[in-house]
């Protein structure tokens, strides 16, 4: 097994940058399937195509004067690999005009839990979209974004990326007998810890903190060796990280909490 990487956070993205707009080739009018749902980092509310319209874009405008950069792709809530889809991501300096430029490949998506592709960034580009193609179906999608990733460092206390609680009203009988249990959802709960962090890495975090605040967010424990596990999470409500003895580093917990798919 290869080393460990680094633990990362997907949650910066471009989409939703002032003076940005985003649009879709196709968006049903069924009913509320706003395309400008798919970076508001909620569970309850997705886009859907109107049909199997392919190529079907998703296209992102900086806006003028303006630019973005990325490097990694993350795509939750979705059906694209029951609809046989192809995804690659493109930008371009004239609106896909002339200038039409891949970042990666396409590839076939080939399950229907989180997809996630890291790529080399191309640098700052004003235009950007996603090109599904291939599909039997119309795509949709719950959460889509794309934007610079955030790597830490390696979790120095030991935590269980699988822990989890099932969410459940059980009826216990007087004589200790199960009678029934309704079960919710299940929970995905990890916590991570980073002793004696440097300001580098302090600021990477205060930063995510500032940014997503209490938002869904998707962590990747170790993406290379275990490229499924990405999980849409949560931050508890309290941001507190204090200094050790001297003033120079700090002891920093995160906990999370996510629904598990």
């Amino acid at each position: 097994m290869a080393a460990w990487e680094k633990v990362k956070f997907f949650y910066d993205t471009m989409l939703g940058t002032p003076g940005s707009t985003l649009a879709a080739t196709s968006t049903t009018s069924s009913g509320d399937y706003s395309v400008d749902y798919l970076y508001n980092m909620l569970e309850v509310n997705m886009w859907m195509a109107a049909d199997t319209t392919d190529p079907l874009y998703i296209t992102f405008d900086a806006g003028t004067g303006n630019t973005a950069d990325a490097d990694y792709i993350v795509i939750w809530g979705h059906n694209l690999a029951t609809a046989g889809a192809t995804v690659s991501l493109q930008y371009s300096d004239d609106n896909f005009s002339l200038d039409i430029n891949e970042v990666f490949a396409p590839e076939a998506v080939t399950t229907d839990a989180v997809y996630v592709k890291e790529f080399t960034s191309p640098g700052p580009r004003r235009y950007w979209r996603v090109e599904i193609t291939g599909h039997t179906a119309p795509p949709q999608m719950t959460i889509c974004l794309w934007g610079n990733k955030t790597e830490l460092d390696y979790a120095t206390a030991s935590f269980d990326p699988y822990a989890q609680e099932v969410k459940a009203n059980v009826n216990i009988s007087q004589g200790g007998y199960l009678a029934g249990i309704h079960t919710m959802y299940t929970e995905r709960q990890m916590t991570l810890t980073f002793n004696n962090a440097d300001s580098v890495l302090y600021d990477r975090i205060r930063s995510w903190w500032e940014t997503s605040g209490v938002k869904n967010f998707f962590v990747a424990w170790d993406h290379a060796n275990s490229p499924g596990d990405v999980f849409l999470m949560r931050p508890d409500q309290r941001f507190k990280n204090p200094f050790k003895s001297g003033g120079i580093y700090r002891d920093i917990t995160i906990n999370l909490q996510g629904r598990k798919e």
